[in-house]
Parts: C-alpha cells; sequence; structure tokens
C-alpha cells in the first residue's frame, strides 16, 4: 500500500507495525559547539522507538574527502538491514531542526527503490510543540533484519559529467532541464554553477516563532517558486516540459528542494559527486 511522503508528527502511520522511525539529524555548525546529534538523540526526548541514522557513518568514502555522499548499494543495504528495515518496512524519517536532514535519508532510500518512505514535516521540535507523547531514557534494542542488495534509480540523481554538460549549455533549459541550486543567496551570489537558478531553501522553507523549519503549503509555495524562479518556469515545471536537477554545496539542501517538489507532485534528481555511478578524480563537490 502507497503511503505518503510527507506526514505530521500526529500521523497514526507513526504507530503501524510495519514502521521504522528514524532519526536523521546532522548538525552543520551546531550552537553552541558541543552540542552532538547522536547523543542529543540518546538523551532524548525523541520520537517512540526511532533509531539513528547515521548520516556521516552511512556515507560512502570519497577520494577527495567529500562527506554526506551516496552509499553505495552493498553499503546501503548493511546500513538498512542493521536498523531492522527490509523492502517492505515504512521507512518515517525526522531531524531536530525541523525540515532540513531528513530529506536527504528520505531520497536515499528512494534513490534505491524503497516504495514506502515519509518525512515528518518539523520534525521533533514540531512535535513536542504539538504536545505529542515523546520517549527518553536509552533506545531500544534493534532486531537486524535482511536488506538485499538493490540498484541505483538512474532518474533520481545525476553525476559529475552530467552537471559538466549541463553547465556548458547556451541557454538555461537548452535541453529541457533546469539546474536548481538550494543554497543560501549569499553563497549563489558569491559563485555558482553556469547555467544554475536559485531556489535558496532558507526563504523557501516556513519558520516557526519557536525556531524549528516547516514545509509551505502547495498554493504558497507555487507563489515562492514563481516570485524566484519565474512564473513561466513554475508553469514549465508543473507540466512537465522541463525536468529538474537540484544542486547545493554538500548534499542537504538539494534534498530539501527535493521534498518541496515531490510535495507539488514534481520529480526531480539531485547531483550528488558519486564514484558509484562515475569513478571520479579530484573534482569539485556538489
Amino acid at each position: 500500500m502507497a503511503v505518503p511522503l510527507i506526514i505530521s508528527p500526529t500521523s497514526p502511520l507513526l504507530d503501524s507495525r510495519d514502521a521504522v522511525i528514524l532519526d536523521a539529524s546532522w548538525l552543520y555548525e551546531p550552537d553552541p559547539p558541543t552540542r552532538n546529534a547522536y547523543e542529543e538523540f540518546l538523551t532524548g526526548p525523541r520520537f517512540p522507538k526511532a533509531q539513528f541514522w547515521d548520516l556521516e557513518a552511512v556515507s560512502e568514502p570519497h577520494p577527495d574527502g567529500y562527506v554526506l555522499m551516496l552509499p553505495s548499494p552493498e553499503r546501503f543495504a548493511s546500513f538498512a538491514g542493521k536498523h531492522g528495515i527490509t523492502p517492505d518496512t515504512h521507512v518515517i524519517v525526522y531531524d531536530g531542526e525541523g525540515v532540513f536532514a531528513a530529506p536527504r535519508t528520505a531520497w536515499t532510500f528512494k534513490v534505491y527503490g524503497h516504495k514506502k518512505v515519509s518525512v515528518i514535516d518539523g520534525g521533533l521540535p514540531r512535535a513536542k510543540k504539538e504536545g505529542v507523547a515523546l520517549e527518553t531514557g536509552s533506545p531500544r534494542e534493534i532486531k537486524e533484519a535482511e536488506y538485499p542488495v538493490p540498484v541505483v534509480d538512474g532518474n533520481a540523481v545525476v553525476d559529475f559529467a552530467q552537471v559538466s554538460r549541463l553547465a556548458e549549455r547556451r541557454s538555461l533549459t537548452a535541453d529541457s532541464t533546469v539546474l536548481v541550486d538550494a543554497r543560501p543567496s549569499s553563497s549563489y551570489e558569491a559563485g555558482h554553477i553556469p547555467t544554475s537558478l536559485l531556489l535558496d531553501f532558507p526563504s523557501s522553507l516556513l519558520k516557526d516563532p519557536t525556531g524549528f523549519t516547516y514545509l509551505r503549503s502547495a498554493e504558497d509555495l507555487k507563489r515562492h517558486i514563481a516570485g524566484q524562479l519565474g512564473k513561466d518556469k513554475l508553469d514549465q515545471i508543473l507540466s512537465g516540459d522541463v525536468t529538474i536537477v537540484n544542486t547545493c554545496g554538500g548534499g542537504l539542501s538539494a534534498a530539501i528542494n527535493w521534498l518541496l517538489f515531490q510535495s507539488l507532485g514534481v520529480n526531480s534528481r539531485l547531483y550528488d559527486e558519486v564514484s558509484i555511478l562515475c569513478p571520479v578524480t579530484s573534482r569539485t563537490g556538489d
């Protein structure tokens, strides 16, 4: 049975017997610097029965030292199995910032063809605000499972060579593809991939007065995209006349834009500097 990609922290799906809940929190600039996502998970509060999905540990090692890379099929299968996940499991992902790191993990599962994946909109802080019953103390023990080695969905990810070709185009949509940069506007203005357009994730998400981020409604998001990319580009995206390739500085914010487009029913791809698709030498990461 199909499940929604985006759910609320009060969704009854969280109590499903086939659900595995993953805390995919990752801190880009911890404030204070002593903050540690895994230690915060261990201490709680957290969603009941949640497990910690370590983004850095799951990431495929890269010869140039890039972090948060897409894991190889073998690495992904190993980590999924260690978390008690099978191909039939409903994987529910959240993070401690609201919407930040969870989309990256959801996208990774989708890249490997996992059908039942959901992201909790607003994550852990929204659950706290809405009074959801949470868990403290030691996390529950994991019963490992067997996850067969999957195959990469080539329609979900593009590699360095493909993005390089897009960067050399004579126009923004020469091959019916729109490159979308998810970084903050200041980073984009300081330098970006040629022929890419800006849809920065900080302004694309909404921010609760308490500090956590969450998704816009569909109509609000359409207005926002039209304001940033232009009404003509929005119409082309919604009609399927063009496809989207999301880029950023490290992989996380591109996945946020992936989730935003998915919320509008639009499939898009994500640029990842992945050696599993294309052997690499020294390059600039995504």
